[in-house]
Order: C-alpha cells, then structure tokens, then sequence
C-alpha cells in the first residue's frame, strides 16, 4: 500500500495482530474464510540489527534482514502511528543477497536521518525470530485483498527466549473497512485477542529487562477546512490507537498503563457523545453502553491504584503511628484482583469484539448521510464545531449551578461533564487560535482539579471502609484515621469550588 503521509508518498504496512490461544488454530483454518483458499507455508528467521547504543531504535526505525529459503529480505519499518485499532507504519524493503544488512541500500530510506556513515560496520545482531508462517490470501469486497497470517515460533535475545503464537491480518490492497469485517468474522469463531506489540517490541523487552510504559495520547491537528465527517474519524481513531497503545503496559500490570486505556475509553464515549446527533442513535448507543461497562472495570482498578500508589503514601507521611502500613499490606491485595479483572477483561472476547465492531461501524458507514437524518457531517467541521462545543460547555454548566448546594453524586456528575469538555476542547483546539482556547482550557482544568481532590476523598472513604471485616477489626482505627486526613483534604478542595465554577461560567466561549 502508499497511502499519503504528509507530502510525501511512503510505502505503508497496515495490520491487526490477535494473541492466538490454544486450539485456535485448528479452528480458524476449518473456518469458511480460510478453507477454500490454499495456504502457503513459510519458514521465517529474521535477525535484527541495531548499533550498540541503539541508535536506530532511538530513532523510531527497525531494521532487520530475513531469510526464507534461498531468499534474503532487508527491511526498515517506522514506529507506528498509534491511530486507530490496526497499526499503520513506514515500510521499505528490498532483496539483498546475504545475511547482513546492506547499509548502502538504508541511503535510500526517506525517513532515516542518521547518515549511513555513522552506522556503518557498526550494526549488530540484538535478537531474532524463527517462525512457522502459514499464509492465506482473502480477497473481500471493494477489490480489498488481505494477507491473513498464522505465525507460530519464537523470539530469542541472547539466553532470553519468548514464544510466538499470533494471527495477523495485513492490508495489501483495499479499504480498511472490510478488514475489520473479516477480522470480527474470525474473531467470532474462536477466542482472539488484540495483540498490537510488535514481534520487535517484544524482542527489546526480552533484551534489555525494560518495558515500554504508558503511552499518552496524540492530540489529532485538525484544520478548519476539513470535513465534519473526517474530523470525527480522526478524533476517535484518535481515541482507539491510544487504547491499543496501551494494552501491552496494562495487561504488564503497569499502574500508568491501565490509566491511559482509562481514560481511551472515556474518550471514546466523549467523541461518541459530542457527534451522537448526526450519528445513528441505535449504534452509538450500543457502543456508549459497551465502553461504559468496560470503563467500569477499567475505574475500580484505576480507585485501587490512587488509593494504594498514592493516597495511602501521603498520608503515612502525614499520619505516623497510625498504623496505615496494615490498610496497605490488605489494599494492595485487592489491587493486584482488580488488575487482573482487568487483564481478564482486555483478554476477553467481549472486550476484542466491541472494539473491532467500533472500528468496523467507524470505516464502513458511521458518517453516511444516509443513516444520520441530517447533512451536517458533510460539511465543514469548523461549521459545525460551535455547536458541538456550545452543547458540552451548556451540559456542564447545568451541572454547576448552585454550587454551594452540590451533592456528592452532582459533583461527580459535574466532573465527568468537565472531563468530557475538557477532551471536546482539546480535540477541536486546532480549529481555534490558541490564546482564544488558552483561558477557557485552564478554567476547566482549574475546576476539574478541585473536584478531583473532593472525589478522591469520597473513594478514599469508600475502599477505606471495605477494607474492615469481621476477620480483620483491627483495620477499623487505620480506616478512621485515613477517612478523617482525607476529608480534610477534601474540605480544604471545596472552599475554591464557587469562585473556580464563577470564573469557569464567566471564561470567553473561543469558539463564537
């Protein structure tokens, strides 16, 4: 595929990868879709190349040479672009006739700045993979043909070996449309998972002990000029790229990980909800459904994470002697159930299948004219942004009247409306000069951080409480002093609650 990157036309490589679990193979290959067509069987072992201070993978870049057969393949990939559910990258290739890299050939790769001769004769071998490749070429609707691959093997790196059990549908001609298709097609009959790290990614985890953390999200630069229908499938392929970014740190147990698929999900909800009147309202409300459910799981591990990461450390600095050590050793037991819950979830076939049904509906006809009541979506998005932002910043103003008399569930309510703005402003800056969205996006953040102290006091009290059992009443005296330190917090939080919502009430609306 070339699709256009910027000015310049790049070679790209498109695909979805699935964790593919015992006895799944069996399955797929009896499946309609892969038994009437002929596979091919490929014996893959590919070494990877980098300088000793890892220059390449510094820059973004993966270079490898792969045999099969007689055959030798030089490749240089990029980083993804962390867009949408299927990764898209750079790709450049060539046949070569050894098992070294030809460093003439890497000259010729548009996106290596790195002069060639400052790597060479210093490439070295940093790990490799040896595969058992079967490959079926499925040709769908729209001339959209895929490569569906079984890759069974391993990666080794050094004394470190990691096994390989993956199915990979890769985009050689078409639309990404009936990818998806075929992949929730697939994803039906047996149990898949998304699996986006890279067979490189995992090699450098296996390398050097370290994993890749979590990954935030990439604020799409939209131009007023563009189409309301293009500027929704930005902003949630937005949304979606940075949850599979994700997956591999949570389901790694990583606090920061589980946090930014958190918040993916939020914001997916957020996209949904800012555009749902020039959407079909039976999908979106389905998807809404589906993501706040997930949401949920994904929020009960994220409370246990503030509660023992973070809270309970500030206040055995504040609190000594009270014995706050013992609420942690039991908290931390109830964190470490609540992430695997989540990991449980992401493995999940439900999980997998919302996301490629949202990504299926995003590619295939969630702007069509057709199926919306209105024209809106084909107009410009700087058309139709006033309105967008002017029913989020009304939702929660609504929700800050009399703020003096806020329950805790209307302060909740409030803080999520906030949330939602503050990611509808954060999406549609682009359209807007910054110092006119500069005022209006600090007021919120302002506003958002003082409701955020009140509610971890009330989560704060809540896990605090759930933690005192008939088998462990010695906790109750802990849990006291900890609820009584974080009102306090909380309290001190609300005092700035009206004039933040005053000056919030009062901030320019950019967008008239």
């Amino acid at each position: 595929m070339k699709p256009r990157l910027g000015k310049t036309l790049y070679p790209r490589e498109v695909e979805l990868k699935f964790h593919l679990g015992p006895g799944s193979r069996a399955a797929l290959e009896a499946s309609p879709t892969l038994a009437t067509v002929r596979p091919r069987q490929h014996h893959l072992v590919t070494t990877y190349f980098d300088t000793p201070d890892n220059l390449l993978d510094r820059a973004g870049l993966t270079l490898w040479v792969r045999r099969s057969g007689a055959t030798c393949t030089q490749t240089v990939k990029s980083r993804a672009s962390g867009h949408g559910v299927a990764t898209n990258r750079s790709e450049w290739e060539w046949q070569i006739g050894q098992d070294e890299p030809d460093v003439r050939r890497l000259a010729k790769t548009p996106a290596l700045a790195i002069p060639t001769a400052v790597i060479k004769d210093k490439l070295e071998p940093v790990f490799v993979t040896d595969i058992r490749r079967t490959t079926w070429l499925i040709h769908l609707e729209d001339n959209t043909v895929v490569e569906t691959a079984i890759d069974e093997g391993s990666i080794e790196a050094g004394s470190a070996r990691e096994p390989v059990s993956e199915l990979e549908l890769e985009l050689k001609a078409g639309r990404i449309g009936p990818m998806y298709r075929l992949a929730a097609e697939l994803q039906a009959l047996v149990p898949l998972w998304i699996s986006p790290e890279s067979k490189a990614t995992r090699g450098w985890r296996l390398r050097t002990g370290q994993a890749e953390g979590g990954q935030l999200a990439q604020t799409p630069k939209l131009e007023r000029l563009v189409q309301a229908a293009v500027g929704f499938h930005e902003i949630l392929g937005g949304t979606l790229g940075h949850l599979m970014a994700n997956i591999g740190a949570t389901l790694r147990g990583d606090p920061e990980g589980l946090h930014q698929m958190r918040i993916a999900i939020r914001e997916s909800r957020a996209v949904l909800q800012l555009f749902e009147r020039h959407l079909d309202a039976a999908a979106t409300g389905l998807f809404n459904t589906g993501l706040r459910r997930f949401g949920e799981i994904f929020g009960a591990a994220r409370d246990w994470d503030v509660f023992c990461l973070e809270t309970l450390p500030a206040a055995m600095a504040d609190l000594p002697g009270e014995r706050l050590e013992d609420l942690n050793l039991v908290a931390e037991v109830e964190r470490q159930f609540a992430h695997g819950v989540v990991a449980d979830c992401v493995r999940g076939h439900a999980f997998t299948a919302m996301v490629l049904g949202l990504a299926t509906w995003t590619e295939t006809g969630a702007t069509q004219p057709s199926t919306l009541g209105d024209e809106r979506m084909g107009k410009r998005l700087g058309t139709l942004a006033p309105l967008l932002l002017e029913r989020a910043a009304d939702k929660a103003k609504q929700r800050g009247r009399h703020a003096a008399r806020l329950s805790v569930p209307k302060r909740h309510g409030l803080r999520k409306s906030l949330k939602k703005l503050w990611f509808d402003v954060e999406s549609l800056a682009g359209l807007y000069h910054p110092n006119a969205v500069k005022i209006y996006r600090s007021r919120c953040e302002a506003l958002e951080e003082i409701l955020g102290v009140a509610n971890d006091a009330v989560v704060t009290r809540r896990l605090a409480l759930s933690l005192v059992s008939a088998i462990r009443p010695d906790l109750a005296k802990p849990m006291r002093a900890l609820t009584r330190w974080s009102q306090r917090r909380g309290y001190k939080a609300l005092k700035g609650l009206k004039p933040a919502l005053k000056d919030f009430r009062a901030a320019p609306a950019f967008w008239h």
